[in-house]
């Protein structure tokens, strides 16, 4: 629900209350809430097959192979990102139950590795769910991505004589709670450099994308900007700049400025502090990892930068609340 629709129910009698709870509790009736995320390697053995489902069935080269182990054998041999996405639906269902008395279901569904979305959603179905509320773990949306989660469900619903009513949500880039969820970890962050009292950068990372994929209408950079905007308020004035990161191994042009060439002229406009805040990445994975907290921090520090990234929101309180927001904003509708 948004603000002024809480605003207003704070002050409704007691029986129009209880009618709208009612209503709600009807609406959640076999509901099921689908969180779905990229997904990632459960172990250093797991990672040939897993490239391969990402490069849509094309076999990775040994090469390829060779450098992801070496990434992965640096972060603890397999991806967290399955196991924070079940943590983090876990949380949300806790705290959704609180809002409703009715039974809910949160699963989670991965595009690259298991469970798979088409798994899940057989379990789904099995339970005779009326009604699936698909979230992508991701704030903003790209058309390149979205078209892939869309794609995946659509698949998983194939053949159906009698589908559940779907509702994507794909962008929530907007939503308060998840800017002040950003702004506690920025806050805590920033503890150390202002100890120092030295010049501090922070830099917003997001994910790139090669321009070959993105179109004249894709929402994707606005929506960084957006969500960059919405921080900010909450946050107050930061010296901030815009860099992309994880760049893939697709030939062409991919989006720019990057982090690293953001980092690296950093010395020579008077900065002593950088904090890199991941915008677009909800939970820790490779490109945290090891692309910001081994990578970029190994440069930061040789140019003679003192480095800090904000701890990833994972299933952070105010994160799930944000979440919890979102999917009864999209039950509502």
């Amino acid at each position: 629900m948004d603000i002024l629709f809480r605003s207003l129910y704070t002050i409704l009698p007691i029986k129009i209350k209880t009618s709208l709870t009612f209503i709600l509790n009807a609406t959640m009736k076999n509901t099921t809430i689908l969180l779905l995320a990229f997904g990632g390697a459960d172990s250093i053995e797991a990672i040939p097959t897993f490239l391969k489902n990402v490069m849509s069935g094309r076999a990775p080269s040994p090469g390829m192979i060779k450098t992801v182990k070496e990434r992965y054998c640096k972060i603890g041999g397999k991806s967290p990102i399955t196991e924070i996405t079940r943590l983090q639906a876990q949380a949300l269902q806790k705290k959704l139950e609180k809002k409703s008395e009715a039974p809910l279901n949160v699963q989670i569904g991965m595009r690259h590795w298991h469970p798979f979305i088409k798994e899940t959603l057989s379990e789904i179905l099995d339970t005779g769910c009326k009604k699936i509320i698909a979230i992508c773990m991701t704030p903003q949306r790209s058309n390149y991505s979205a078209n892939g989660y869309k794609k995946d469900v659509s698949d998983g619903l194939e053949g159906l004589k009698e589908k559940p009513n779907l509702r994507f949500v794909h962008e929530w880039h907007m939503n308060h709670l998840f800017h002040e969820a950003v702004t506690e970890r920025i806050t805590e962050a920033m503890i150390p450099f202002k100890e120092n009292g030295q010049k501090t950068a922070v830099i917003f990372s997001a994910h790139s994308l090669p321009l070959k994929v993105m179109n004249n209408n894709d929402p994707y950079v606005n929506q960084i900007n957006e969500t960059i905007k919405g921080v900010l308020s909450v946050t107050g004035e930061l010296d901030w700049k815009l860099g992309y990161q994880s760049k893939g191994l697709a030939p062409g042009e991919w989006l720019e400025p990057t982090v690293d060439s953001i980092i690296e002229s950093l010395p020579g406009e008077g900065y002593k502090n950088v904090l890199i805040v991941p915008v677009v990445f909800v939970s820790d994975h490779v490109e945290t990892l090891y692309d910001i907290d081994i990578v970029y921090r190994c440069q930061a520090e040789s140019l003679g930068l003192n480095f800090q990234r904000t701890k990833s929101l994972n299933d952070s309180s105010k994160f799930i609340e944000a979440l919890s927001e979102i999917v009864m904003e999209a039950i509502s509708h």
